[in-house]
């Protein structure tokens, strides 16, 4: 018996994000049957070292337990940025891809001549998701960030704990991967806005 086709079955994401802010967002996509490519720069990208490791795999690729998890459904596509060759492969991804995800600090991508409007020129179509702490604009939108600001920032810590014992520590980045998963919502309905008008916009999730 065959098994059925997945909803997302047939789309293109081109995936950008560094961790550990948004490799859960490309995840769900490839759960749901997209074709996830991960772009990772020369010798790898940052979740391939990301702890918790295997015993004496410091260094190796392939040892993270993070990128293990992270990683699933994506096909890895070795690309340079800053070489022309490869950027112009890139561009190429990007003008065929239905979504590209990055989490980069509000303005990186615009720096390097890779924000929503210039590949808005090569693709009309395309859904650009943007994963941010406190989102594109405003007088947050450059500060860092940590799991326990985002989740005071939030309200999380407020509905948490309780109050006749000392706070225990969530052992992973949780608010992350809320804005993750929120963000891939987010492209999900924004693909139904496409389908109709044909035409992409630029999502900007604020973790």
């Amino acid at each position: 018996m065959a098994m059925p086709e997945k909803p997302l079955s047939g789309l293109l994401v081109v995936s950008i994000e560094q961790a550990v802010a948004a490799p859960m967002c490309s995840m769900r996509l490839a759960d749901a049957g997209a074709r996830v490519l991960k772009i990772e720069p020369p010798g790898g990208c940052e979740s391939r070292f990301t702890p918790p490791l295997t015993p004496g795999a410091e260094g190796d690729p392939e040892g993270s337990c993070y990128w293990r998890a992270w990683g699933l459904g994506k096909r890895s596509v070795v690309l340079d940025l800053d070489s022309d060759g490869d950027r112009a492969r890139f561009l190429d991804l990007v003008r065929g891809a239905d979504l590209l995800i990055e989490s980069f600090t509000p303005g990186a991508m615009d720096a390097r001549g890779l924000g929503y409007e210039a590949l808005r020129a090569e693709n009309p179509a395309l859904l650009y998701v943007s994963i941010s702490p406190f989102g594109q604009t405003g007088p947050y939108a450059p500060h860092p960030a940590t799991d326990l600001t985002l989740s005071a920032a939030g309200g999380l810590l407020n509905m948490q704990g309780d109050g006749d014992r000392p706070p225990i520590p969530v052992g992973f980045p949780e608010t992350v991967h809320l804005g993750a998963v929120q963000a891939a919502a987010d492209a999900i309905t924004a693909l139904y806005e496409r389908n109709r008008s044909g035409e992409g916009q630029h999502l900007d999730t604020s973790i």
